[in-house]
């Protein structure tokens, strides 16, 4: 999908360069009928002096130089006039031994063209007819003009202009191309806001920050986000709430347990047992409630903060064993493409079954390769068989009740990695000897 800036360059461009064609083409024919016209009306005046400067004497017909334009004197000066009787025919000097091709005119009639005159140049000619009554003769005058020199000076008016408009719409390419960049400025600010919101940095948009035309956009976000975080928040105190109320009806069924012991001690182990399943079950959701704290609910998990702050706590948690948590992650690995919650239970979980069955060292490393991320979490505890390992996401499933732990944290990571199209695998760690998780965003 082509950009927003890049589809109004490419059209404000286009328009620009449109109107500075069809100018070009516009001033092009203005200033070549102009030069035409001008010509034209040169040579109507020029008809008309040599009319005036036509004289009989006696029985011949002579024009007088006298009252020409010095113009006609000079041989190929570019100005000629050509006189056309029946039985011969008076040039200018201009001329020289050239003479000119003209069609007999009647009286009155008058004919514009243009054709190849002295020294192969293009000439200009305005030819009319006149009639003598007193000689009883016809006669046709010609006036041209040498067309090269005019040309030559529209042709470097017209490259001036032509230069001028090429320069003028490289400039205006330009502009649109910054003004567009300026203008688009706010929105890369604002895009760089959205990205320290998902990491967390900030809570929420700067109205004031944000152009007019994007505040409404930016508020009705900050509103939204604010409902997400209230509704996370309400949901994770519920957990929290519903949790600590049970206590207290578990202790009270603690307490029945213990007095039915004296009479039933086989139903009273277990109920101890279930009593002490929901418990652990307690526990671990308030457990996972702390580890996730405030966060947004476009936050994504960072990398490698959030893993550090994970093993700290599960430092804590199994605390009677001295577990060397080491994680690798690349420089530009930042964050994880999932919500910060559930990664925090996903890995969360993982790392917390790492640190349960590891003797002494946990080991986290990270890679980018082919736009796909690999997390991996390999411990140097037991291992799991061969055979064992396709059972490990089952939910309830236990491989070792002598562990604590009630068969739920591995399941949770697998309904975590299929919502989020992870791929989960279980292997052998064959450098450390015990698990092997990898996960593939």
């Amino acid at each position: 999908m082509i950009s927003i800036r890049t589809k109004l360059s490419l059209w404000l461009t286009g328009l620009v360069i449109l109107s500075t064609v069809v100018g070009i083409i516009f001033f092009e024919s203005m200033l070549r009928q102009a030069f035409h016209d001008s010509i034209i009306a040169r040579l109507q005046e020029d008809i008309e002096q040599v009319m005036l400067a036509t004289h009989l004497q006696g029985d011949e017909l002579s024009i007088d130089q006298s009252q020409l334009s010095g113009f006609y004197k000079p041989v190929f000066s570019g100005r000629y006039y050509q006189l056309n009787l029946p039985d011969q025919e008076i040039r200018s000097r201009s001329l020289w031994d050239q003479k000119l091709e003209i069609l007999p005119l009647k009286k009155g009639d008058s004919r514009v063209w243009q054709t190849k005159g002295p020294q192969n140049h293009d000439i200009q000619l305005l030819s009319i007819g006149l009639s003598s009554d007193s000689l009883n003769v016809d006669a046709t005058l010609t006036v041209a003009q040498d067309l090269s020199i005019g040309r030559k000076i529209f042709t470097q008016i017209y490259g001036t202009k032509l230069g001028v408009n090429l320069a003028m719409l490289l400039t205006m390419i330009a502009g649109i191309f910054l003004v567009l960049r300026q203008s688009f400025k706010p929105i890369n600010h604002m895009q760089s806001a959205l990205s320290k919101l998902r990491e967390g940095e900030i809570t929420s948009l700067e109205i004031e920050k944000i152009p007019p035309e994007l505040q409404g956009l930016a508020s009705t976000y900050n509103e939204l986000l604010q409902y997400s975080s209230k509704q996370l928040e309400r949901s994770r105190n519920n957990i929290g709430n519903l949790s600590h109320g049970l206590k207290t009806p578990l202790a009270v069924m603690q307490q029945q347990v213990e007095a039915l012991g004296l009479k039933d001690p086989d139903a009273a182990i277990a109920l101890q047992k279930q009593l002490d399943l929901v418990h652990k079950m307690i526990e671990r959701k308030l457990a996972a409630a702390r580890i996730t704290g405030e966060m947004l609910p476009a936050a994504q998990m960072q990398l490698p903060k959030d893993l550090d702050d994970l093993c700290q706590t599960l430092s804590k948690v199994h605390f009677h064993k001295q577990i060397q948590c080491n994680i690798h992650i690349p420089e530009k690995l930042l964050r994880l493409p999932l919500h910060r919650e559930d990664g925090m239970e996903l890995i969360g979980n993982l790392l917390d079954n790492a640190h349960k069955w590891a003797k002494s060292r946990v080991e986290i490393g990270a890679s980018i390769e082919d736009d796909a991320i690999c997390l991996i979490i390999e411990d140097d505890g037991p291992g799991v068989a061969s055979e064992e390992l396709a059972q490990l996401t089952s939910r309830g499933k236990r491989l070792d009740e002598a562990t604590m732990g009630h068969g739920l944290g591995l399941s949770i990571v697998k309904d975590i990695a299929e919502q989020y199209e992870i791929d989960l695998q279980f292997t052998h760690s064959e450098q450390f000897g015990g698990l092997k998780v990898s996960l593939t965003f």
